[in-house]
């Protein structure tokens, strides 16, 4: 069932005049609805404007872009990175980009769309990727291999064990990853996997992804070695594209405090629903990450019946398999999370 709403949500939603327990979304540290976020937002707005439309090649140039980049860099531990306007764009530069010089392009399973290129190379387990990627080397290809990627994919094939990638033949291998899901939860200061990532033996490490996610930033970045980046600048498609909010991308660097006391309630929240949902629910999930997927349309329905809405519709396409996640997010209270495991745990003593 689709539901539209006139205002953005926050820990309840209010359809027909009724008002429900929202677990479903992004917004896992509830950025989005804090109002000391959206102040910090409407002051930069009136310093910065609500909108750049400009080139980041133009003659004239706010600061604020390579300030947010340098700050970017130094919060992720890489050496440089780049901000453009959304995820999506991140990755379809860096799939356009690779794909237009001597590179083979591979994609490991659950891979996210905006990473997809036409001459890429689709896989349905790590099993035929590993196979496949064996087969270009022993084959003395000169084309580089690419592996694209997503941290998180829900599905616990990468994080947090990363197992079936490092068993693959990384030295060899330049890896770019999509770490929209990790973007401000993983890691003490919350800017993602890179840190991570970086320890793993490959040829060379690009992380990228959205913001606009756990953060709340509308933008979409690229982290990697400084002689790489310099590469990506050079692209028309970044010269021609307008880039992120330059105000949203000035709030997240002032917002640090209220990300962080977020990410502790938020962790919190995660470690009551665990200890307090019954064993019975079987749930895919990941250590500190707040989404927990399920295969139960009965679930879905008997929450709803009392009035608690998740995340529940097929993607990416709509002939897709139904992809239903109960959400936790920073802006629920404990009684939010006591309500959901009471109604869940009830759920499955009738079903006995």
């Amino acid at each position: 069932m689709i539901y539209f709403l006139n205002e953005s949500p926050g820990s309840r939603i209010k359809i027909d005049m009724k008002e429900f327990l929202y677990f479903g979304g992004t917004s896992y540290l509830g950025l989005q609805a804090s109002k000391s976020f959206q102040e910090i937002l409407i002051s930069n707005i009136g310093n910065l404007g609500t909108n750049w439309g400009a080139s980041r090649k133009s003659n004239v140039r706010l600061s604020i872009f390579d300030d947010f980049e340098e700050y970017l860099s130094q919060q992720s531990g890489s050496e440089d990175s780049l901000g453009v306007s959304s995820g999506y764009m991140a990755g379809q530069l860096l799939a356009r980009f690779f794909s237009e010089k001597n590179y083979e392009l591979f994609c490991a399973p659950n891979t996210h769309p905006a990473l997809i290129h036409e001459r890429s190379h689709l896989f349905p387990d790590y099993s035929a990727l590993g196979k496949a990627i064996n087969t270009h080397l022993e084959s003395n290809n000169p084309r580089q291999i690419i592996l694209f990627i997503d941290t998180i994919d829900f599905s616990g094939l990468n994080y947090p064990e990363f197992q079936e990638l490092q068993q693959l033949p990384l030295e060899e291998i330049i890896l770019v990853a999509d770490d929209s899901h990790g973007f401000g939860l993983i890691g003490d200061n919350g800017f993602g996997m890179y840190s991570i990532l970086k320890d793993f033996p490959v040829k060379e490490l690009i992380l990228c992804g959205s913001l606009g996610k756990a953060l709340a930033t509308p933008c979409g970045v690229i982290l990697g070695e400084k002689k790489r980046v310099n590469e990506l600048r050079t692209m028309d498609i970044f010269a021609g594209a307008s880039p992120p909010s330059p105000a949203a991308l000035k709030t997240l660097m002032d917002a640090e405090d209220i990300c962080n006391e977020k990410r502790g309630a938020l962790r919190s929240n995660i470690k009551l629903f665990v200890e307090s949902v019954t064993p019975e629910l079987e749930k895919n999930s990941m250590i500190n990450h707040p989404v927990f997927g399920y295969n139960n349309e009965q679930l879905t329905e008997y929450l709803y019946r009392h009035w608690i809405i998740t995340t529940n519709f097929p993607y990416p396409t709509k002939t897709s398999p139904l992809v239903s996640k109960i959400v936790l997010s920073a802006h629920q209270s404990q009684e939010d999370i006591l309500k959901l495991t009471r109604e869940i745990n009830a759920f499955f003593r009738k079903e006995i």
